[in-house]
Order: structure tokens, then C-alpha cells, then sequence
């Protein structure tokens, strides 16, 4: 079996065969006639509504979660019941000479699933952080709704006229299409907990197909060229039910698996306002080349967006600065604890996914604080950063060699075949320490490693560095010259006496 096959939960693989199966059926529907396609759409909507709501239902009821998160589930499971009821309901509706009966049924999924995202655990931030995410977000919400004026709410409007019930029948989907863009915009921007990062991504992703599949009927519509749901429509639909479903199923599998270490933001979101600047800023140029009128508003639109080109670019570049420095240790250029933590967190579960091994290495410097004592801080600063060029000159890519304070670094070596190579990368560091120039003074460097390596999803980011951590004192305690230790077993032992 291929490996990347064996990474795939078993779960995933079955609602991948149903979704496919789905969907060649529906095509094979769809030659027969479109009432044969719409009876195959919904039945498929339904299958995929009852999977969700049993694996909602007992996320909704699971302790372990978060109440905050055990009540977007709630919700999730009221958006999922309105799927499964809708047929008949709408057939009710229909029967009693209700017109819109469709539209109705899919403002209350909607609903709930606004409130679902609104409830879901965000990463925590602070206030000016929490703007500046909604201000993001908010960039955003105004190029969602340029491109919805543009594509349909615009022409209907134009070919109606502004009037009161005009914007109630026309505004309905746009609206809410508007609210979920507003809430995804802001989880991806802001990241989730630990616990619902994974879910709301599939989450993210089903509310992002459902809007590409209102944006459809609403350019169809807008331009006059259908009255009821548009094949493209439904198909949408039937992909965020499934995406919906295996939402809630992925939630039940943390549920039933051990604790993951991970990042607790959803990073594929931090370009967001930039595509929505760049998405508004097309939409004017095309609109100028569509009504050929290059003076004055062609020229004002290509300058404009110009402008904003370079000014979004600009900002890109000081965002990256400053992400590098909260990322990395001012004096010798190296990553600091932040990025060693969360490179571990990464790697150990990319690993484990991947069937790799995983090290920590450990390193404490020997004498550092006799050459601060005795030559003054600047010197003790220039061993660091020479100390620091050792472990960038031994340490391959992807590893990458960190500086946790002081005379403390560490080193991260993923995607290991074989735990020698993690030893060899301690062997290079030793041999490469030795006498180095500082102030016209020839100073000796020295160091104490530990080695820890895990076998794929073995240990924890903490349980790894705990065992580093123990080599690294089991080889200070063979002397002051430089030494490296791998973990073992049995230094364990005093710490359990103790």
C-alpha cells in the first residue's frame, strides 16, 4: 500500500469513495432529465446530513471539549437537522402554494451555521491584536461585497430598480453570504484553539464552497438567466455537506485519539486582505475595459491599484521583519524559544504522519561564565555569536539551531531515516568546538549535548525536550571539555528515586 494511502484515516477514505460515487451518479442523473438530478441531489444532501449529525451530536455532548466549542457543535447539529427535514419540509411548503420554499430552508441552514462559527474557540490575543484581526476581516467583508455587487446584487438591482422589496428579495442571500465571509475571514486570520483547528478548517472550507455556490446562482439570476437553483448550485451544496460531515467526524477523531501538539492558528488566512484588495482593484479595471471608458476611470483604476500594489507590498515586507524578529534571537541571528517550540510541535507531528524520526539536541556551553566574569560582557557576547556559527555551519537543512537564552541553545532535526543521523549531528558540533579568536584572546569553546530522538508520534514535544534535557546533564557531569550524551533509560532512575 502506497504510504501516502496509509496516512489516510479509514474514515476519510470512505467519504471520499461516497462523494465520488455521489457525484458520478448525479452526472448520470443529470443526462436523464433535471428531476432525476435534483431527486439524486437531495438524497445525497440528506446521506451526508445524517453522517454529520451523529458525529455533531456526540462532539456536541463530548466533556473533553470546551463548552464554548461543545456549543458551535450544538449549532452545527441544528444546521445538519434543517438539511436532513428540508425535503419534506420544503415539499409542506410547496404543497400550501409557499413560493421560495428552497429559500427558506437554506436561510435557516445558514443561520445556524453563522452561529456555529460564531461560537467556535478562537486563538486568544490581545485587544489591539483582536482589531487588527477585525480590521482584516473586515477588509475582506468590502471586497466580498464589491464582488457581489458587481456579479449580481448590481445588475439586479440595475435591471429592477432600487426599491424596497427589490432589496429584500435580492439582499436575503447576499447578506448572509457576506456574515459567514465576515466570520471565516476572521478564524482564518485569527487562528482556533488547539482543539478546532483542524474541524474549522473543513469548516472554513464547506462555508467557502457554499458561497462560491450562491455566487454562481446569484450571477445567473442577476443577469436573468435562470429563476430556480442552478446545477452548479447543488453541487456546491452536495461539496459543503460532505465537507460539513467530515467536519464533524474529524472532531469525533480528537476525540478518540491522544492529545496532538499544534499550532494554534490557521496561517493559510494571513493573505486574506491582500487578495481582497487585489480582487476589488480587478473588478474596477474590468469594469473599465467593459465600458471602454479608459478616460478618466480606466487610468484612475490601473494607478490605483498601482498604488495600493506597491503600499501592500511594502507592508508584506514589515510584517515578515517583524515576524522574523519576534522569531529570532537579536544577537546571534538564531531562532529563539518561541520558534523552537513551535518547530517541534510541528515536526513531531509531521513525522509521525510520515513514518520519520525526530531530535532534540540540548546544549549548554561550559565555562561561559568565567569569560563573563573575567573578560567582561562584550567578549562573552562574541563567544556566543562564534558558538552560534559552529551550530550553523554543522546543523543540515531542515534542521535548525536555536538560542533559548543565555548559554542555553537547542537544536531541531526532523525527517531523520535512521536516530545515527540525529548522532551524527552532535559528533559534528564536538569536533567543530575548539579555540577561537575573541578581543585578541584565544578562548576555547566548549559544550555539554544531550541527544533525544523520537521514534514516529513516540513523544511529545515536552517528553522530548525532558530527555535531552537529561542527556545533556549526563554529559556535563563527565567534565568541562566537550561531550555529547543520548539519552537513556536509566537516567531516568534518580529522578524517580527522588
Amino acid at each position: 500500500m502506497p504510504t501516502w494511502l496509509r496516512r489516510v484515516p479509514a474514515v476519510y477514505l470512505a467519504l471520499g469513495v461516497l462523494y465520488a460515487a455521489i457525484m458520478l451518479l448525479s452526472t448520470t442523473a443529470l443526462r436523464a432529465g433535471v428531476g432525476s438530478y435534483e431527486v439524486v441531489a437531495e438524497g445525497a444532501r440528506v446521506t451526508f446530513g445524517v453522517i454529520g449529525l451523529v458525529a455533531a451530536i456526540r462532539a456536541s455532548r463530548a466533556p473533553a471539549l470546551l463548552p464554548r466549542l461543545r456549543q458551535a457543535w450544538r449549532a452545527v447539529t441544528v444546521c445538519l437537522t434543517v438539511l436532513i427535514v428540508a425535503p419534506v419540509v420544503v415539499g409542506a411548503l410547496r404543497a400550501a402554494g409557499i413560493r421560495g420554499a428552497d429559500d427558506v430552508t437554506h436561510f435557516a441552514f445558514v443561520l445556524a451555521l453563522l452561529v456555529a462559527l460564531q461560537r467556535f474557540p478562537l486563538a486568544a490575543m490581545n485587544r489591539r491584536d483582536r482589531w487588527k484581526t477585525a480590521l482584516d476581516a473586515g477588509t475582506v467583508l468590502v471586497a466580498g461585497g464589491v464582488l457581489l455587487w458587481y456579479t449580481s446584487f448590481g445588475p439586479y438591482v440595475d435591471a429592477h430598480g432600487l426599491t424596497l422589496t427589490v432589496v429584500v428579495a435580492a439582499g436575503v442571500y447576499p447578506i448572509t453570504d457576506l456574515a459567514l465571509l465576515f466570520l471565516i475571514a476572521r478564524a482564518l486570520l485569527r487562528g482556533a484553539d488547539r482543539s478546532a483547528m483542524r474541524p474549522l478548517r473543513l469548516l472554513a472550507a464547506g462555508t467557502v464552497v457554499l458561497l462560491a455556490g450562491d455566487g454562481v446562482h446569484g450571477y445567473l439570476h442577476g443577469h436573468g438567466q435562470i429563476e430556480m437553483h442552478s446545477q452548479w448550485q447543488l453541487f456546491c451544496w452536495i461539496t459543503t455537506d460532505a465537507l460539513l460531515a467530515a467536519a464533524a467526524v474529524e472532531q469525533c477523531r480528537v476525540l478518540g485519539a491522544a492529545p496532538r501538539e499544534s499550532r494554534g492558528s490557521l496561517r493559510a488566512g494571513q493573505y486574506l486582505p491582500f487578495a481582497a484588495v487585489a480582487l476589488a482593484h480587478g473588478l474596477m479595471l474590468n469594469a473599465a475595459v467593459q465600458d471602454r471608458s479608459l478616460y478618466p476611470w480606466g487610468g484612475l483604476a490601473l494607478a490605483g491599484a498601482v498604488l495600493s500594489g506597491l503600499v501592500l507590498f511594502r507592508q508584506a515586507l514589515v510584517q515578515r521583519e517583524s515576524d522574523e524578529r519576534a522569531l529570532t534571537d537579536g544577537l546571534t541571528g538564531l531562532a529563539n524559544r518561541s520558534r523552537f517550540r513551535a518547530t517541534s510541535y510541528r515536526n513531531l507531528a509531521r513525522d509521525a504522519r510520515a513514518g520519520r524520526h525526530s531530535a532534540v539536541l540540548v546544549i549548554d556551553m561550559n565555562g561561559f561564565k568565567q569569560v563573563n566574569d573575567t573578560l567582561g560582557h562584550k567578549s562573552g557576547d562574541l563567544v556566543l555569536i562564534e558558538f552560534a556559527e559552529v551550530l550553523k555551519r554543522c546543523v543540515p537543512a531542515p534542521g535548525l539551531p536555536c538560542r533559548m537564552g543565555g548559554d542555553e541553545f537547542s537544536v531541531v532535526l526532523t525527517d531523520l531515516h535512521f536516530p545515527e543521523q540525529a548522532y551524527e549531528v552532535a559528533g559534528r558540533i564536538a569536533a567543530a568546538l575548539g579555540p577561537v579568536a575573541v578581543d585578541q584572546r584565544l578562548i576555547t569553546l566548549a559544550a555539554s549535548i544531550g541527544v533525544a530522538v523520537s521514534g514516529p508520534g513516540e513523544l511529545t514535544h515536552d517528553e522530548i525536550v525532558h530527555r535531552a534535557d537529561l542527556a545533556m546533564y549526563r554529559a556535563k557531569a563527565l567534565g568541562p571539555q566537550t561531550r555529547w550524551a543520548v539519552w537513556q533509560a536509566s537516567l531516568e532512575q534518580p529522578a524517580a528515586a527522588a
